[in-house]
């Protein structure tokens, strides 16, 4: 979906890695299951994250065991069955794609609109089904999707505003996790910066495209940017993300702090603390230096 929210695997214990893995195809084969195959080809590590989450603070039960799927379809992996941990995020995830492909159906790209279009024909049927047991939820989506719609049509729009709709989708999606008031506080303000934090990271990733295609691009405004990006900008464009994202992340990092997690926190904290700032750098790097690594 988005793919921002990753961990860093270098500082993972190969039992946390499996764990997270296992995860993720536990959700696909419960998207699979309760929606449909289609969701499931547009699904990231994002999910994963919020089944980690939704486990771990509402302190579900796991099993695991091993099976067979569409990308593995000789040897067996590891897979989670926990209805309890996986129903919501696998409602959101629904809720999510189905969305976010009927915003690509808008995109200046032919090839873009076009597989948006014949993948909504098969979500449908899911997407009623996942809106009728999150029926706010989905409100809360599509009410701010139409209102990013909104702001990117407004030529005045800077990236605090721009972001704003990302953030409050994420901001209803961590809500839900919890039933606790105090935890959904919590959970609210966190789903909040994670929100803002994807927008950022999507921005500076499609900067390039959006200027060939002429898209909306929050950036674009902010550094009065044309077809020719010079050097000089392009350190600029770098150094405010990585600024923005830093004190997005470090507010995040406060609000997870203060919840309490009952499980999988070592993997939790491996992409709070180390997954985000990585996946960030690991894109600026990528997207704004030369080829032979260093920096314009």
């Amino acid at each position: 979906m988005f793919g921002y929210v990753r961990i860093f695997k270098p500082q993972m214990r190969v039992c946390e890695y499996d764990t997270y893995k296992a995860f993720y195809c536990g959700l696909c084969k419960k998207i699979k299951k309760d929606y449909g195959f289609t969701a499931t080809m547009t699904l990231s590590y994002d999910f994963a994250f919020l089944s980690l989450m939704n486990s771990a603070v509402n302190d579900y039960s796991a099993c695991a065991g091993k099976c067979r799927c569409v990308a593995h379809p000789i040897k067996k992996t590891i897979c989670v069955r926990c209805d309890d941990g996986l129903s919501y995020p696998a409602v959101a995830a629904e809720i999510l794609i189905y969305h976010k492909l009927r915003d690509d159906c808008c995109d200046k790209g032919f090839l873009k609109k076009l597989l948006a279009r014949f993948m909504l024909l098969f979500l449908k049927r899911g997407y009623k089904k996942a809106k009728a047991v999150c029926p706010e939820l989905a409100k809360e989506i599509e009410l701010q999707m139409r209102r990013q719609t909104e702001v990117e049509s407004d030529p005045e729009c800077s990236i605090d505003l721009a972001a704003e709709p990302s953030a409050k989708m994420m901001e209803a999606i961590a809500e839900s996790i919890s039933e606790n008031e105090n935890e959904k506080r919590i959970l609210k303000r966190f789903g909040y910066c994670l929100g803002r934090y994807i927008y950022l990271c999507d921005a500076a990733d499609d900067l390039f495209d959006d200027i060939k295609k002429r898209n909306f691009n929050p950036l674009i405004k902010q550094f009065s940017l044309n077809k020719d990006i010079s050097p000089e900008q392009k350190n600029e464009i770098m150094q405010f993300v990585t600024e923005s994202v830093n004190m997005t992340l470090g507010e995040l990092a406060n609000c997870y702090t203060l919840l309490t997690l009952h499980k999988y926190k070592p993997i939790l904290d491996n992409i709070i603390y180390f997954g985000l700032k990585n996946s960030c750098f690991q894109l600026l790097k990528d997207k704004f230096t030369e080829k032979d690594g260093n920096e314009v």
